[in-house]
């Protein structure tokens, strides 16, 4: 049962609390005096009180609400780089001025009111980013010389020993030194379920220790943990834009100048066709209101960045929105095998038993000898021996050939343990390879001082669900490719098992380059590796994958996406929520320039207000958008 810690560090104290809200406090309250002057000046309009106190209700509301806009459409204008600000302001005096001072003010309070809500967008992302920094503890306890006291993570040094109770946040990335316990690392990793952990494993800063006493060795100083580089590379990722968001800013750059003419244009055309200044004047200014670019420029950035963030909860670090746009177009995904299809661990997939030796004969004789070993291959033997229930006898004499294999004595005959090349070398009688079909994979040969016993094939270990994420991509008719060092029979016999569509076998890393290189004629490559060996390859895709990227300060730096867990059931899934961001993108895209086109024809044949324009093709349009991109903040 979870137990939450009673001796909290209360030295160290907590974290400040942010008490001085006044600018945001200061901007609401500035929205409803703006809305409440509004309201005066309607009131007094509806009594017939003299005209100067109307206008004057009406100028306080647009001057008000206009601080944060006037003067930046002033400073657009002395360097002629008219913006929405600019709009805003022209059409807020313009309609002063033509006397409707009521639509004036209330073009400025609803424009106004469009940018707190930008501004709620925003935050929000940043909330999500400050939930990760919160994940740091204020403070940690530290022991030496048995003695136990708080301090800052900042004030930790490699080596240092970190005692973490249960239910208490682990501070600072480190390798447990003391007892064992599950810890919930889903902040890091996405991981859903708790994480057994003992003696030797790696914790991570902001995670949670969910049962034991452990202590902990710390490995990393506070600002290079696993936590304070996901921040990092979140924050970095921002800034990092899509091809489509720069199209749109260049857009924006032209577009405003071409309104204001068009708006113009607009207003001479009704003077011409006979209507009075006032009305022409009104009919261009509520033209200038409409197109007001805010929904147009915001839908992109506040949909991306909601994306990233929303991945980042997710144990998914994609570093800019141009990642996004090239994996929602992924044609090709090539897979390193070793590590990423296959765990890079060995398991006995069959005996191939010769001159009437039993499988538990073959196995108890090389297991016995490889009980002495350290190499992978022993501890493969051995776990098949405990799996099977195959007793091992005590060895003597024990010899490692390097290169070759282990000898050793079972009670007074002599065994041999290793590759073809060992039993040759020691005159042990060998049928041809064809002979018997053992199947593809590792081979350990096993032999006594006469007779060759058996041989035992050894296959890499799929990694949990690896058929099924093959399976997802061929359905999104996505073209699958293994890409790998390992020889051609067991790359095809990987490649069978797991139904992927093509495969390059022996390669070089520098041969993964050109291999990737060459896929990428046929469409976008995304390449999924374990950021260390891959390094090469990941940089040459187009979009390159880390996988277990938690484990790896190579993969945090190398992918352009980083999979924090080692799951690869969650690239189908980056794919699908990739090309819904952009969906949503093209959404937001089409809403805001088919609005601001029907409302514009309005708006220049006199059917639109400016309160209309401004809370239909502005505010309303904006709220929209942002509505919208907010959802993919949840969705991955």
């Amino acid at each position: 049962m979870l137990e939450v810690a009673e001796d909290t560090c209360t030295t160290c104290g907590s974290p400040q609390e942010v008490t001085d809200r006044k600018p945001k406090n200061y901007k609401y309250g500035i929205a409803v005096f703006s809305a409440g002057m509004i309201g005066i000046g309607l009131i007094l309009e509806i009594l017939s009180v003299d005209l100067m106190w109307i206008y004057a209700a009406f100028l306080a509301s647009m001057l008000s609400a206009g601080q944060f806009v006037i003067p930046k459409g002033l400073r657009g204008l002395a360097r002629l780089k008219l913006d929405q600000h600019f709009l805003m302001t022209s059409a807020s005096f313009g309609a002063m001025i033509i006397g409707a001072p009521a639509e004036g003010a209330a073009v400025m309070f609803l424009f106004y009111i469009s940018i707190l809500l930008e501004e709620k967008a925003e935050d929000k992302v940043r909330d999500e980013i400050q939930a990760l920094v919160e994940l740091e503890p204020p403070s940690v306890t530290i022991k030496v010389d048995g003695t136990e006291f708080c301090t800052t993570p900042e004030d930790v040094k490699i080596g240092d020993i970190l005692i973490v109770r249960p239910g208490g946040q682990i501070g600072l990335d480190g390798i447990i030194k003391t007892g064992a316990t599950s810890v919930n690392q889903s902040s890091i990793t996405g991981e859903s379920l708790p994480i057994p952990k003992s003696v030797g494993d790696h914790v991570y800063a902001g995670t949670i220790n969910q049962e034991g006493y452990i202590e902990v060795e710390v490995t990393e100083k506070s600002n290079e943990s696993v936590l304070s580089k996901i921040i990092n590379l979140v924050d970095a990722s921002r800034k990092n834009r899509a091809p489509t968001e720069k199209a749109i800013s260049r857009f924006s750059v032209i577009y405003t100048p071409i309104v204001v003419l068009l708006a113009l244009l607009v207003a001479i055309i009704s003077f011409v066709q006979g209507l009075s200044i006032t009305d022409s004047t009104y009919r261009g200014l509520t033209l200038l209101v409409i197109s007001c670019p805010c929904a147009f420029a915001v839908s992109i950035p506040v949909s991306m960045v909601s994306a990233i963030a929303g991945s980042a909860r997710n144990g998914i670090l994609v570093k800019g929105g141009i990642f996004i746009e090239q994996m929602s177009k992924t044609g090709v995904v090539a897979f390193d095998k070793t590590g990423t299809l296959t765990e890079g661990v060995l398991s006995v997939k069959d005996v191939c038993m010769h001159n009437n030796y039993s499988r538990d004969q073959v196995l108890s004789a090389a297991a016995s000898l490889e009980t002495m070993s350290e190499h992978p291959i022993g501890r493969a033997l051995i776990e098949a021996t405990i799996r099977e229930n195959v007793e091992k006898v005590q060895a003597s004499e024990f010899r490692s050939i390097p290169g070759r294999g282990v000898i050793g004595n079972l009670g007074e005959t002599e065994y041999f343990v290793g590759n073809r090349r060992l039993l040759l070398d020691n005159q042990v009688p060998l049928d041809s390879v064809e002979a018997h079909d053992c199947g593809a994979g590792t081979m350990v040969y096993v032999a006594n001082g006469s007779e060759h016993l058996g041989t035992i094939v050894l296959s890499d270990t799929l990694r949990p669900g690896t058929k099924r994420t093959v399976k997802k991509l061929k359905e999104m008719g996505i073209h699958t490719v293994m890409l790998t060092g390992d020889s051609e029979n067991v790359a095809r016999e990987i490649a069978e098992e797991i139904g992927i569509d093509d495969y390059r076998a022996e390669l070089l890393p520098d041969q993964k380059v050109s291999a990737i290189e060459e896929l990428k004629r046929n469409g976008i490559v995304l390449m999924v590796g374990d950021g260390i060996n891959d390094t090469p390859a990941l940089a040459s895709a187009d979009v390159g994958v880390a996988l277990g990227a938690a484990a790896s300060d190579a993969a945090l730096e190398v992918a352009d996406v980083a999979l924090m867990e080692q799951d690869l059931t969650k690239i189908p899934e980056l794919i699908q929520n990739s090309k819904k961001t952009m969906r949503v993108v093209r959404q937001n895209v089409a809403t805001s320039l088919t609005v601001k086109a029907v409302t514009g024809i309005l708006a220049s044949i006199g059917i639109l207000t400016l309160w209309m324009a401004i809370g239909v093709g502005d505010m309303g349009l904006t709220f929209l958008v942002i509505a919208n991109a907010l959802r993919l903040a949840g969705k991955w």
